[in-house]
């Protein structure tokens, strides 16, 4: 039977989530969360079409299952997949630029915030030691086409939460 969705969740997603929310501001990891996440959806459909397809059975196609899944964490996954496949792809796949959110790999970056207002500083910016500010915080982010710049961890757990209601 091979690994069911509850033990793809807890080993893959689950792991690469906690490893995303020790360092938020790791695109490596933010990567590997996305691309657990995304692949759950592939593997919980194929899975239940062979052994439950009742879970299944109101979806033809995987397409009509990521609809679902956007829907239902307010166009969440459709970001997480759109991450996924861009890191995958490099660029977006021109037979599946409707359905992506992002345009490349370059719309997704880790941004440093300095100070008590949070003042945002360009990435490329790089503090000599004596001069680099002691409070920095930095977290992924990534722009949609549409141009909305957007957090990557709250996507995330917006996603989360909800393979954590339906695996339940």
């Amino acid at each position: 039977m091979g690994m069911i969705p509850e033990e793809f969740f807890e080993t893959f997603v689950l792991g690469n989530y906690v490893d995303c929310q020790q360092n938020s501001c790791c695109i490596r990891r933010a990567f590997n969360a996305a691309v657990s996440a995304s692949h759950l959806a592939d593997h919980y459909f194929k899975f239940n079409k062979k052994y439950a397809q009742s879970k299944v059975e109101s979806f033809k196609t995987i397409g009509d299952f990521v609809a679902y899944l956007s829907k239902n964490t307010s166009g969440c996954f459709q970001d997480i997949r759109s991450i996924s496949n861009a890191y995958k792809h490099l660029y977006e796949d021109p037979r599946n630029a409707a359905y992506s959110t992002i345009s490349s790999t370059g719309a997704i970056e880790s941004i440093y915030f300095v100070g008590k207002n949070m003042e945002v500083k360009m990435l490329e910016k790089v503090w000599p030691k004596e001069t680099k500010p002691h409070n920095i915080e930095s977290k992924v982010f990534f722009t949609r086409k549409d141009d909305k710049r957007i957090e990557f961890l709250p996507t995330l757990d917006r996603v989360i939460k909800f393979w954590e209601k339906l695996l339940i």
